[in-house]
């Protein structure tokens, strides 16, 4: 009985083996069958319009506004220089 592994590793071999020899040609297959997906998805006809759905948008609690803390100076100035 072999072990599980030897079963996966025949089969990424084999894969392997498909990129480098179709590698460019699996790319440029499936390159344009995305686009042919997109083109479908965005040109098919709907079997139900679509409706527009009321959305009403809630503001967060802010709470109340505080005035910011100064920023520190990098450099102090001293006059006596």
């Amino acid at each position: 009985m072999t072990h599980p592994i030897e079963y996966l590793s025949r089969v990424t071999d084999f894969l392997d083996l498909l990129i480098r020899v179709y590698g460019d040609y699996l790319f440029m297959g499936f390159a344009y069958l995305c686009l042919f997906l997109l083109a479908w998805i965005f040109l098919r006809r709907r079997k139900r319009p679509v409706h527009d759905f009321p959305v009403m948008i809630l503001p967060l609690d802010t709470g109340r506004r505080r005035e910011p803390e100064p920023q520190p100076s990098l450099f102090e100035t001293h006059s006596d220089l």
